[in-house]
């Protein structure tokens, strides 16, 4: 139950900071042998690589809101679990202008590193209109 809680805390945590305009919590919760599935039609193999696409998708934004509904979390042993949730995704232009949402659903799998979390696998997939 303990590792549950430890990935409830941290995602929990990092989605309250992005909310706060603060990315470095969901930055810090990533590894560096990342994985990460996107709507982008390719893999993203590292934390670098990633990252620079989080960053050139979210440059023409202003800021950004995160919320999850029906969140799910799993804990595989002491050392590894499992969040799935649905997301609403908000942007809100530079400038003004009308925010954009995007539905999706997502998946982080967390392994323990040390002492610490990390987010080593993600999966992001648009909801069907």
């Amino acid at each position: 139950m303990a590792a549950v809680d430890d990935i409830r805390t941290l995602t929990e945590k990092f989605v309250a900071a992005l909310n706060e305009g603060d990315p470095g919590p969901f930055v810090a919760a990533l590894d560096d042998d990342l994985e990460v599935f996107d709507h982008a039609a390719y893999r993203f193999d590292d934390k670098p690589s990633f990252l620079a696409y989080l960053q050139a998708s979210m440059g023409m934004g202003e800021g950004a809101s995160l919320v999850y509904h029906q969140g799910s979390y799993r804990a595989f042993g002491d050392d590894a679990g499992v969040f799935n949730g649905y997301d609403a995704f908000t942007v809100r232009p530079k400038g003004g202008g009308t925010p954009t949402t995007a539905y999706g659903r997502s998946t982080y799998v967390y392994a323990r590193r040390g002492r610490d979390w990390k987010i080593v696998s993600a999966h992001f997939s648009p909801l069907p209109k």
